[in-house]
């Protein structure tokens, strides 16, 4: 293929992803799913030749740059999670806890501005709060303008832009020393889910990913210290990257493990010390038990059990089996740990991407953003099936397309079959997305 012929097709992908992106982001509702599918698909179908067609890794992490920018312009219109973090910071501005008031409570008290415009909005008004300081400290700032809830969204972004761009900065060395093509990390760059979804709708997944990458530089270098304290940065801001502590520990020498679990103990004592000596805990546990009691969205294995449980017992059985999922996934993370060999970087993050995996795959709850840990760890082991999920997980918005919530259980069963495929072949999978790509 000529220099003139590569450059024709890196132009065009380019401005296919800018448009779907604009478009998708600008003036597409959540509720209007083809429209929504057919933009992100080109997306997609751009990122896959841009990631096989682009050379230069730096053209790739500026187009990962440029994107997410563009991505931070646009107001949260896929996920009404903004609304819950301006009330949490407005009522820490305040010197209200929100692990101790629920909006719902504190509503019927202050029917004033911001919580009057807020409350409408809000999707779990009868729940604690259940993101960590990290995510509260952040908030806070975004609560400082409340009354402007686009001016909110753009505060809140700004230090989830700043990590992504520390994140692009960082892959590809990571990656080098690792023996690794730091090529890959462009299917991080410019990963449509991340763009659009995770960053701007302003999840903190990317948050996570930036301290755990920082954490895994850091242990590289032989900084335990500091890797201990990014791990705890991330635990602080979801509760999620708790389960990778024990692979990280097994990865080190004897000597090291004593002042790296030391070291993120404090960090994590420090950080959740809000609510972890205090009633605080007990109200943000009491939303987590609900999380696995009550809620439900986009699962796989859980919703195979519902439907022959509940077809037993007449009811739907979310409040054991939920329960019942969690304990299984500690038991799979115990032996997932057990199986892993030792003193090996490399080992741990497989571990940690095979840990994530089965935590998403026993929840009952997978909405698209959970996938940004997943799709990082998996370019370590260069696994397909992290970024074949991310390009399926969008069907789950058509739960959406109507006023009502209803999710299409015949859609979600494609979703988990597409990833099964990926699951079990990938090398099957790798060659039939090549194949039509080389004929461009």
């Amino acid at each position: 293929m000529s220099t003139k012929a590569l450059n024709g097709i890196n132009l065009l992908a380019i401005t296919l992803f800018l448009f779907c992106e604009v478009a998708l982001l600008f003036f597409t509702p959540r509720s209007e799913s083809v429209q929504l599918l057919v933009l992100y698909a080109a997306m997609f179908g751009a990122y896959l030749v841009l990631y096989h067609e682009l050379k230069n890794i730096r053209t790739a992490a500026f187009l990962g740059v440029f994107f997410r920018l563009i991505a931070c312009l646009a107001f949260p219109a896929l996920s009404d999670d903004l609304y819950r973090f301006v009330w949490d910071g407005s009522l820490i501005l305040e010197g209200v806890s929100p692990y101790l008031a629920t909006p719902t409570a504190f509503f019927a008290e202050h029917v004033s501005m911001p919580y009057e415009a807020l409350y409408p909005k809000l999707n779990s008004a009868n729940y604690f709060s259940v993101y960590p300081p990290v995510i509260q400290f952040f908030s806070a700032f975004a609560a400082l303008v409340a009354n402007d809830i686009y001016l909110s969204s753009l505060v809140i972004k700004l230090p989830l832009l700043l990590a992504e761009i520390a994140t692009i900065w960082m892959l590809p060395g990571l990656l080098l020393r690792m023996k690794i093509s730091p090529k890959y990390s462009a299917l991080y760059f410019l990963n449509p889910l991340i763009i659009v979804d995770a960053l701007a709708n302003a999840h903190f997944e990317v948050l996570v990913v930036f301290f755990l990458l920082l954490a895994l530089h850091q242990l590289q270098l032989k900084q335990i210290g500091s890797s201990a304290i990014a791990l705890g940065l991330a635990v602080g801001t979801k509760l999620l990257p708790l389960i990778f502590f024990p692979f990280l520990l097994k990865a080190m020498a004897a000597p090291q493990r004593l002042k790296f679990a030391t070291v993120f103990v404090m960090s994590c004592v420090i950080l959740l010390s809000p609510f972890l000596f205090t009633e605080n805990l007990a109200g943000m546990f009491n939303s987590l038990q609900l999380y696995y009691q009550r809620f439900e969205f986009n699962a796989s294995i859980y919703y195979i059990l519902r439907g022959i449980v509940g077809s037993v017992l007449g009811y739907n059985p979310i409040a054991y089996v939920g329960p019942l999922l969690a304990v299984v996934q500690i038991l799979l993370l115990l032996w997932v740990w057990l199986k892993q060999d030792g003193l090996s970087i490399k080992a741990a993050i497989r571990s940690m991407l095979i840990a994530n995996t089965i935590f998403l795959l026993l929840s009952t709850t997978v909405h698209p953003w959970y996938l940004v840990p997943l799709i990082a760890l998996g370019i370590f082991s260069r696994s397909v099936y992290p970024l074949v999920w991310s390009g399926v997980i969008i069907l789950s918005y058509t739960a959406y397309r109507q006023e009502t919530y209803e999710e299409l259980l015949w859609i979600t069963a494609v979703e988990y079959l597409v990833l099964i495929i990926a699951l079990v072949f990938p090398d099957q999978f790798r060659r039939m997305i090549k194949r039509p790509l080389r004929s461009l």
